[in-house]
């Protein structure tokens, strides 16, 4: 046989159950004789002059028994550690250092010893001890001592760390873990720990609960107690300083220098921190979990620390009101400067900020508490949200605000286009002295008037304007920017709000009535305008408040940004002030034309005049004509597509219109539409399907039965809006379900006018009525509402078709209504 090429355990599996001349298979069992020989530093172990041949799991060797050949098969053990043993002998013999001959015993011999015989055998003492005790204790001097002893079934034990005892691959794991860590002791066996070592406190708080897998862990009390959670006395100094807010944070335990890299260790999961001193800090700390959570909440980073403080917005404070819910180990201490502060804030609405007799008199007491809020955000350097329910009289607040403060530098509004004149026509109403400039026009007008703005004390614009114009500002510092309707700039990446925030300005005010809850995003993109990064960057205010609060309705969240933000919005309901409010607030709105809508208003009006002019050379004035010249500038008042086939756009007015019902829609409050022409329903009709407006439509050709079922339908809240015509329903109708009332034209006929509105308002009605009436600027419209002022009958005269009133009227007078 080749044996060097052959494999001998396929040729014996193969072969031992034939008769083969001469050989003999053989299953042996035997004892390998060894003998153990020092020299030097090593030894030689070796084994007698037998040659082995090697299988891929057994021994063989062969004998000559008489004549016959016996092939002998040696199976030691399963796993074959013998066969591998023997493999690693060179020509019978096989050296060991001496150094390394008591783990050589251990790993290699000790498994096998059963099929060994070793002559010259060093003696090692018999293990049979299969547990293991530790003992940890500290003492007087902070040294931590360990001892560790095996115990056998007869609670016999021995010490750890002896030469002559041949430990097992458990006790192997708990020595050389414990010296990895500690030093031995030689003569007490006994492993010290040094406290300045880091790996001293991962022992005790995590290495120990390793070693509980192999041993039975004895700990001292004295010992549990110690590199436990540590307290450290911290104090968080809050404080207004150089008008922010400043966060000193000291520490008896931590100099005020090491502060920022102590925290920044904490948070980024080390453990522990040797001071420049040379003290260790065991970093679980809770007084450091809290300081971690205050530069999560706020969105810093460690490198906003220097020297132990922190400087923050000073609209930061209100987050440091509360008493002893915020933190538990923290020590918070207000000083003088930031809780002079707060009172004065939390005090705002109840303090009694110098009005001037002419405002004590024609604000009503919620107006008055309006304008202490915002005169005390405004003398603590604040910006804020006036979030009044529609109606409430923002406007007015913010009128009294401006001309009460005396600014030196121009404040401008930005509203939609359809309140420019409204905030003109308010102004001039309720502060006259207040100089007040409307930046409309074509770009070179608007231009000329930005060049002058501070000759004036109040500027209005829209948010059309503002978007094309905003670089012609670039050189303007306002005392306020103020937006009307602030969801105008809700997203954030539109032109309205991008322009706007390129504004500069020392104070800032949004206004809007609609709930700002309505949506997170508009709540950010108007703060963002008001205060930048209050709220953080979008994508961290997306990440850590909206999606937790739209997706998943974290409570956690919802207080998080409450506590943010409700310090800077004044929100009253109708509900809240319903005993201060009139029983109508009555509003009118300045609209103005686009220019095309001026050019063919002027072009009729053109007309008109040159047929007055003739009329008025007859004798006798015809007061039909003039009628119909009258309700012609009306209707493109109104909407030119009623009597104009080839235009397409919808008019300013309705869309003015479309406007306030959405609104109110946002608050779920209902609207009467009225109007003198029926035609214009149906236009109203095609932009309330587009916009999903639902409605019922009142005119003189509606049924009784029809009537009576719209009425109660409507008062069940079925649909958003009811057209009304005025002949159909200026009277004998009980819609108290309606919370707003819009005249789309105006009426001439003042009585029944207000018989409109009190369809809305009357009997049964628990809530306040908002009565809009829309006026196109530099019309036929304006110049009726202001001869109304001064002839109450002469909206009677032309709707009525009363000679004898319209005839009291001079030529003069006629002229001016159709100038």
């Amino acid at each position: 046989l080749d044996l060097n090429r052959y494999n001998l355990d396929i040729f014996f599996d193969t072969y031992k159950d034939f008769e083969i001349d001469n050989l003999n298979f053989i299953e042996a069992d035997k004892i390998i004789e060894l003998n153990l020989i020092t020299i030097d530093n090593y030894y030689l172990l070796e084994y007698k002059d037998d040659y082995y041949y090697f299988g891929e799991k057994y021994v063989y060797n062969f004998d000559l028994n008489y004549k016959y050949l016996n092939l002998n098969r040696y199976n030691f053990d399963n796993e074959g550690k013998c066969r591998n043993f023997l493999c690693e002998f060179e020509n019978n013999k096989l050296v060991i250092l001496k150094d390394d001959f008591k783990d050589f015993y251990k790993y290699v011999l000790f498994p096998i010893k059963d099929y060994l015989s070793i002559k010259n055998m060093i003696e090692f003492n018999e293990n049979n001890y299969e547990y293991i005790k530790m003992y940890g204790d500290i003492n007087d001097d902070s040294q931590i001592s360990f001892k560790i002893y095996y115990v056998n079934e007869n609670q016999d034990r021995v010490i750890a760390f002896q030469n002559d005892f041949i430990t097992n691959y458990n006790q192997d794991i708990v020595e050389k873990y414990i010296l990895s860590v500690g030093k031995l002791d030689n003569e007490t066996n006994t492993i010290y720990l040094d406290l300045n070592d880091e790996s001293t406190y991962e022992f005790l708080h995590e290495g120990i609960e390793f070693l509980k897998q192999y041993a039975e862990v004895y700990i001292s009390e004295a010992l549990k107690r110690f590199g436990k959670r540590t307290n450290y006395a911290v104090t968080v100094g809050v404080k207004i300083e150089n008008d922010l807010l400043a966060l000193d944070i000291a520490s008896s335990d931590i100099p005020k220098m090491e502060i920022a890299k102590v925290l920044e260790q904490y948070r980024h999961k080390k453990k522990y921190y040797r001071l420049k001193n040379g003290d260790l800090l065991y970093l679980n700390s809770p007084e450091l979990e809290e300081l971690s959570q205050i530069i999560d909440q706020y969105h810093l980073t460690t490198k906003d620390i220097s020297d132990g403080t922190i400087k923050l917005n000073k609209n930061r404070a209100f987050s440091f009101l509360e008493d002893n819910n915020q933190f538990e180990y923290l020590q918070l201490e207000r000083k003088e400067s930031f809780q002079k502060l707060i009172t004065q804030f939390d005090q705002s609405v109840h303090q009694k900020a110098t009005l001037s007799p002419y405002y004590q008199d024609i604000l009503r007491d919620y107006q008055k508490e309006g304008y202490q809020w915002l005169r005390t955000i405004h003398d603590c350097g604040f910006n804020g949200i006036l979030a009044d329910d529609m109606g409430l009289g923002k406007t007015l607040q913010v009128i009294a605000l401006i001309e009460l403060l005396k600014l030196k530098q121009v404040s401008i509004v930005i509203c939609p286009s359809s309140l420019i004149y409204n905030w003109e026509d308010e102004v001039n109403k309720f502060a006259p002295d207040l100089k007040v400039k409307c930046i409309v026009g074509n770009q070179s007008i608007r231009q000329n008037i930005i060049n002058e703005v501070q000759n004036y004390r109040l500027v209005i614009t829209s948010y059309d304007y503002m978007r094309r114009d905003y670089q012609l500002y670039q050189q303007v510092e306002f005392g306020y920017i103020i937006l009307d309707e602030s969801q105008y700039i809700k997203n954030q990446k539109t032109k309205n709000a991008q322009s706007v925030k390129e504004l500069k300005g020392l104070h800032k005010l949004a206004l809007s009535g609609t709930p700002i809850e309505n949506s997170l995003a508009e709540l950010w993109s108007v703060f963002d305008f008001l205060m930048p990064q209050y709220l953080f960057n979008y994508h961290y205010f997306k990440k850590q408040y909206e999606s937790k609060i739209v997706k998943d309705h974290d409570e956690e969240a919802i207080k998080q940004l409450r506590k943010l933000v409700s310090p800077f919005i004044l929100r009253r309901n109708k509900k809240d002030v319903l005993l201060e409010l009139p029983d109508k607030i009555e509003k009118t709105q300045i609209i103005p034309f686009t220019s095309k809508e001026s050019e063919l208003y002027f072009a009729n009006l053109a007309q008109v005049n040159q047929e007055l002019q003739a009329l008025f050379q007859t004798e006798a004035v015809d007061k039909i004509q003039i009628l119909a010249m009258l309700t012609k500038l009306r209707q493109i008042c109104c909407e030119p597509r009623m009597i104009y086939e080839n235009i397409d756009e919808v008019s300013s007015k309705m869309k003015a219109c479309l406007e306030l019902i959405n609104s109110y829609k946002m608050n779920n409050q209902k609207v009467l539409l009225f109007s003198t022409f029926t035609k214009v329903f149906d236009l109203f009709e095609e932009e309330f399907y587009l916009n999903g407006i639902t409605y019922f439509k009142l005119t003189g050709t509606t049924s009784k039965e029809k009537r009576k079922e719209y009425v109660d339908r409507f008062q069940n809240n079925e649909v958003d809006v009811f057209l009304i015509s005025l002949k159909a329903g200026g009277t004998g109708l009980n819609l108290t379900q309606a919370e707003a009332v819009i005249h789309f034209d105006p009426w001439w006929n003042l009585s029944a006018q207000n018989q409109a509105t009190d369809r809305a308002y009357r009997i049964g009605q628990h809530k306040n009525v908002q009565v809009h009436k829309l006026i196109m600027k530099d019309s036929i419209e304006e110049k009726i509402q202001k001869l109304q002022n001064k002839k109450k009958e002469l909206a009677d005269m032309f709707v009525e078709n009363n000679e004898g009133n319209i005839t009291s009227l001079s030529k003069d007078e006629l002229m001016e209504l159709f100038s």
